[in-house]
């Protein structure tokens, strides 16, 4: 497969500091302190708009999210981590990061993230499918006029607004006027900003959509501060902390659930950030091999063979500006695809996956172990 488918320290003294611990025979408590604390980031959140992307080291929800937890040196692995790999690998190469591609069908599978200001028409919500009680429905929302949903089957369209700090998941958007009215999709959720990050209802999954998304501008930054979303072919039918439903189970596509990976299975790249410098690869995949290996990546969805939660450019495109993808594809020439016309980052090539692949225990992404 080439594209995917289905599917966010303050700056201290530290010589100071380190020489005070040490003093106090604390070196240890130093190092957790740089892990847990987020950097200074600006221009910060409440100025985003049409204008003003959040930069690279911004990420949505609390520092005790799952998604923005790093992983322990030694996590506790899940029963049958290998076998699980194994599986995962057998669906195929994973899927290519794609540019060039917002709005064009299913080629755009991407998922585009909207920041509402001031002025922003309102917008009352309403859900299409007949699957219970829809809650966002009726709800008035300000969305910028000229945001638009991904181009894929899903038609992904999610905005926070940031007066209130609610993120609002819709899937399947079918109809959105220019000035504000009726927007109207298939399904959704919301969910607090400044939240876990659960709870929504516009992926598989049930997080929430902006959760493990790889953004542009976090990806020109060099570091990736939090856990990637990771869909995959199908799911084994269950569902783990912290997804709380499934997708499409293997078996529903006439293959065996055994070792599929279950919806919220959380896999991690076991490699050193050492190791992960000696490889013969773009700086690029390197910045997301190491996001592998601190934070690792969540499943959340089911379609494609397996790959990464993309942002759609549909955020720069929709505004008239540049796209920041394309900008980066050309920057790091990227190599150009010219049947389909885009750029492919290729990420499945130079990595040993069925060798440093593994699945982390739920207890894990829980805390409780």
């Amino acid at each position: 497969m080439r594209g995917a488918s289905r599917w966010a320290r303050r700056r201290v003294n530290g010589w100071v500091l380190l020489s005070l611990l040490v003093a106090a025979g604390a070196v240890f408590a130093l190092v957790r302190v740089v892990v847990i604390t987020g950097p200074s980031c600006t221009p910060s959140f409440g100025s985003y708009g049409a204008k003003v992307r959040p930069p690279g080291c911004w990420r949505p929800y609390s520092d005790q999210s799952p998604f923005n937890r790093p992983l322990p040196l030694h996590p506790v692995l899940s029963t049958h981590s290998s076998a699980i790999v194994a599986r995962l690998i057998s669906f195929g190469r994973a899927q290519n990061l794609l540019a060039g591609t917002a709005g064009r069908g299913e080629l755009d599978g991407g998922r585009p993230i909207y920041f509402s200001s001031p002025g922003d028409a309102p917008y009352t919500l309403h859900c299409t499918e007949h699957w219970g009680r829809c809650a966002l429905e009726g709800l008035r929302v300000a969305v910028p006029a000229a945001a638009q949903p991904a181009g894929g089957s899903d038609a992904h369209l999610t905005v926070i607004d940031q007066r209130s700090g609610w993120e609002y998941d819709l899937w399947g958007v079918s109809s959105k006027p220019a000035r504000g009215g009726k927007l109207v999709f298939r399904w959704g959720g919301r969910t607090r900003v400044n939240g876990d990050g659960l709870g929504s209802a516009a992926v598989a999954a049930g997080y929430a959509t902006a959760a493990g998304v790889l953004r542009a501008e976090e990806l020109s930054s060099g570091e990736i501060r939090h856990a990637l979303f990771l869909g995959v072919k199908c799911d084994s039918g269950h569902f783990v902390y912290p997804a709380r439903a499934v997708g499409e189970s293997c078996s529903s596509l006439g293959l065996p659930n055994r070792n599929a990976p279950a919806m919220g299975r959380r896999f991690q790249l076991a490699m050193s950030d050492a190791q992960i410098a000696a490889l013969s690869m773009p700086a690029w995949k390197k910045t997301i091999l190491r996001a592998m290996a601190h934070y690792g990546m969540f499943v959340g969805d089911t379609g494609g063979s397996w790959g990464l939660g993309q942002e759609s450019s549909v955020v720069y495109t929709s505004f008239g500006q540049p796209d920041a993808w394309v900008t980066l594809a050309r920057r790091w020439q990227v190599p150009y695809y010219a049947p389909d016309r885009d750029y492919v980052f290729d990420l499945n090539d130079g990595v040993d996956w069925a060798r440093y692949l593994r699945v982390v225990a739920p207890c894990v992404s829980q805390g409780t172990c």
